[in-house]
């Protein structure tokens, strides 16, 4: 692999939200499909001075948009991996929502087999690897694929009913798909890092959360908010301050 860049480098794969000299933790976010570091622009200023922010950035998002996106789980959490590495200079955790929860468990596995040891993983909306069902939402015409988004994602509406913005968006939206839904391990493997598993008690689309557990030997806690599938944007406040406590308990 490519020897890893500067932390959060413009054009990277991680946009630092505000270098904190003084942290002892490194809080890395990977984004849902579709979604961009932009996504939690919010959360720096809630999270303690101790915690210094990492959204990820994916090929062909935001202001990566001219590059091709990734089209395998395995290539996108060997880049991630290699771009995250020169974090671990502190304690390093893990944060992953919808797509970016399965992201971030690959993630943690290759961390750890190279002796870089997340010291929590957090998931969120998304139910355990290994119980996934197959997906076909990436092989459907534009207008089922922009209907499927806009039935749990209603904050994406605006740009997919603009024409020119929807012609952007959406052959990278579908590379997401296609790299979720044909992401399907049987045995996914263990790490050694705890999991902590946050959900939204309305969201259809984070079944079979329970069996995180069987993926860490490092323990499991679940976490449950009002909402569906992006409950996370109707309680900013309480999920950063719970992923906090978490944080800050795994630690002491």
């Amino acid at each position: 692999m490519p020897p890893a860049g500067p932390r959060g480098a413009p054009g990277g794969w991680t946009r630092c939200g505000e270098a904190r000299p003084g942290a002892a933790v490194n809080l890395v976010c990977l984004p849902h499909a579709g979604g961009s570091a932009g996504f939690y622009r919010g959360w720096n200023e809630l999270l303690p001075r101790e915690v210094e922010f990492h959204p990820v950035q994916y090929p062909g998002h935001a202001d990566r948009l001219v590059e091709e996106p990734v089209a395998t789980m395995a290539e996108m959490a060997d880049r991630v991996t290699e771009a995250i590495r020169p974090l671990f200079d502190r304690d390093v955790v893990l944060f992953g929502h919808s797509m970016g929860a399965s992201v971030a468990f690959e993630v943690a596995k290759r961390c750890e087999a190279r002796g870089l040891r997340p010291r929590l993983l957090v998931v969120s909306g998304r139910g355990a690897p290994h119980r996934q069902r197959p997906g076909h939402m990436h092989t459907r015409p534009d207008d089922e694929l922009v209907d499927s988004i806009l039935e749990f994602s209603p904050v994406s509406e605006a740009a997919l009913r603009e024409p020119e913005l929807r012609e952007l968006l959406l052959p990278v939206i579908r590379a997401d798909y296609r790299l979720i839904e044909t992401y399907l391990p049987a045995d996914p493997g263990q790490i050694a890092a705890p999991v902590a598993v946050l959900r939204g008690r309305d969201d259809e689309r984070a079944r079979e959360v329970g069996a995180w557990s069987e993926l860490t030997t490092g323990g499991c806690e679940h976490y449950e908010f009002d909402g569906g599938h992006f409950y996370l944007l109707d309680h900013e406040d309480a999920v950063v301050r719970t992923i906090a406590e978490v944080v800050a308990k795994t630690l002491r």
